[in-house]
């Protein structure tokens, strides 16, 4: 049994760079991708809790083998809810034969990667899925339960797309991309904005929207959905409160996760010699940068957004200056600013 479930923790190592620990409760099996091994407790989760979050850690409950196990992955987040959900039901899958899993469920490890190219084809001949270019949404809610903007979602969509439930509060659509929307230039990220629009005036329900970009074919549908996750983790890094958040607004940020700690030192170390850092840790300064950029640096849409006079706003971009160098009014100097701040933020 360890061997076999070290081969599944190690499958979602590969398909989605998430490190497990599983231990059967009363320690008699063990297995992990974890660098470092962790003591967990039989009581870190209750069969009435099946997630518990604590000390930068989520430790969850699943079966397998005919065991009970506790498990761990790092971070203590909403999306990390998801993820012990989605490692749940990728490990009950290796237990059941894909004809026995309902609709949702053979989506839900679609668009993981849980499934072969083979079986997902079989899927999508069994449900005639379009052959069209899909892209996928993750949809969070903390003021209602997400069952209700499913209901809402399956007669908005209709045939176009599916919505898969990942939590109480959470689910992700799959969307099929028309040719009318590509006449009209209707984007993924405009789709999202009048989806959220509708479900706030339908069930008075506020709901954020992690957009991922459109891949050409379902088959490819975890690439869509995977971006997804990344854009709702950067989000949560940056306390970006938008109402949708898509991934390529955060092209930037995946290229420096890339970059060796060395290089990321490197640059960082221009924070403590120009002042960069005291700008990061002053809320004021920081809110008036980030505004200025989101308004492409027009000072006048800027303090309209900010409620405060011009040049009130003017004397703010002078002490960002003042402070590091960097006259953000230019777009070099802007897209400095923007880069130190994504580096300040991801790797402190």
């Amino acid at each position: 049994m360890e061997k076999e479930l070290s081969r599944i923790l190690q499958g979602i190592k590969e398909k989605t760079s998430i490190l497990v620990q599983a231990v059967s409760v009363g320690g008699e099996y063990f297995a992990s991708t974890m660098p470092e091994y962790i003591a967990v407790e039989e009581t870190a989760v209750s069969s009435s809790n099946q997630i518990t979050q604590k000390d930068g850690k989520t430790f969850f409950k699943f079966s397998f083998g005919g065991q009970f196990f506790i498990a761990v992955i790092d971070g203590d987040g909403e999306a990390e809810k998801n993820y012990a959900n989605l490692i749940t039901g990728y490990v009950g899958f290796s237990e059941n034969k894909p004809k026995e899993l309902s609709y949702d469920e053979q989506m839900g490890l679609i668009i993981t990667g849980s499934f072969t190219k083979s079986r997902t084809m079989e899927f999508m001949s069994d449900y005639s899925i379009p052959k069209s270019p899909v892209y996928v949404s993750l949809i969070n809610t903390e003021d209602g339960d997400i069952s209700d903007v499913i209901e809402f979602l399956s007669s908005y969509y209709g045939t176009n797309g599916s919505a898969i439930k990942l939590s109480p509060s959470s689910c992700a659509v799959v969307s099929y991309v028309e040719s009318s929307d590509l006449i009209d230039n209707v984007t993924p990220v405009k789709q999202a904005e009048i989806l959220a629009r509708s479900v706030f005036e339908e069930l008075g329900v506020t709901v954020k929207i992690f957009v991922g970009s459109t891949v050409k074919n379902f088959l490819e549908v975890s690439t869509s959905f995977n971006q997804a996750k990344y854009a709702e983790k950067c989000a949560e890094i940056f306390a970006d409160d938008s109402g949708v958040c898509a991934y390529k607004d955060y092209l930037l940020n995946k290229i420096f996760d890339d970059l060796s700690d060395g290089k990321i030192a490197e640059y960082l170390s221009s924070l403590s010699v120009n002042g960069v850092s005291e700008i990061y840790k002053d809320p004021e300064l920081m809110h008036t940068g980030e505004c200025f950029l989101r308004n492409n640096l027009n000072v006048s849409e800027t303090a309209r957004e900010m409620y405060i006079h011009r040049n009130t706003l003017i004397y703010r971009l002078e002490k960002i200056e003042k402070l590091s160098g960097l006259d953000i009014k230019k777009f070099s100097d802007a897209l400095n600013f923007k880069i130190l701040y994504i580096l300040y933020k991801s790797k402190r």
